[in-house]
């Protein structure tokens, strides 16, 4: 049955009340619910975080019981159509508060979920460490992850060069996960629409002579040609 309605939700490890991994979990969750938006989906969304959930995740590492908090927590991850991941990266790996959540959880608890892999850290030699560590944890337990992974990093937040390209790739994996997530649920219309961006205005007349799958499905082909960066432009730093 078709349905016009889809529920993400977004766990988080925010340590502090204003952090940049809080930010980036809302501005991943705008930009899904504007993607279900362009396909006639109500995105709607709940946001855990796993630093109120401290002391529950380490009374039950140790003995084993799950508090009335943890409960509910996973029982949320249980009803969601789709799930964001959100963590800070320290020394190369996701912070462990937020890696203990997920070994806790349900095996199965995200059995066919889709899933959006996104992470917060100093520099950008730190952006793998998300896809790394919780990509094989995810698919463990039977989460479907989304190809694009979104990393910001303290240039992604600070420059505009850098927040232009934290934009698209937010844009890119949010429009992936809606798809996927609509594709298994059966909701929204058939073709996947664009989304409004502000810089795609501008290029409106070049992306009409380009194929027409990538306009109509409203996701940036990675490896269109005309999408790639030329080699000599990368060696320029």
């Amino acid at each position: 049955m078709s349905t016009n309605t889809m529920h993400i939700v977004a766990v988080t490890t925010s340590l502090s009340e204003d952090s940049t991994t809080l930010k980036l979990t809302d501005r991943v969750l705008a930009s899904a619910a504007l993607a279900g938006e362009s396909v006639g989906i109500d995105v709607t969304t709940d946001v855990i975080n796993v630093r109120s959930l401290a002391t529950a995740l380490t009374d039950m590492t140790l003995t084993g019981f799950r508090s009335e908090a943890l409960e509910q927590a996973f029982a949320t991850i249980a009803a969601a159509d789709a799930i964001v991941t959100v963590a800070p990266v320290y020394k190369a790996a996701p912070v462990g508060l937020h890696t203990l959540f997920w070994q806790l959880v349900d095996d199965r608890a995200l059995s066919r979920k889709p899933v959006l892999i996104a992470s917060t850290g100093g520099t950008a030699r730190h952006s793998l460490a998300g896809d790394a560590v919780l990509r094989p944890m995810l698919s463990y337990l039977k989460g479907i992850v989304v190809p694009t992974t979104v990393f910001a990093a303290t240039d992604d937040w600070g420059t505009v060069e850098g927040g232009r390209a934290l934009t698209a790739r937010i844009r890119q994996a949010g429009e992936e996960l809606v798809s996927l997530t609509a594709t298994i649920i059966g909701a929204g219309n058939d073709d996947f629409a664009e989304v409004a961006d502000p810089d795609s205005h501008a290029g409106a007349g070049a992306n009409a002579t380009r194929g027409t799958s990538s306009v109509h499905r409203g996701i940036v082909d990675e490896f269109d040609p005309a999408n790639v960066t030329p080699f000599a432009q990368l060696l320029e730093g």
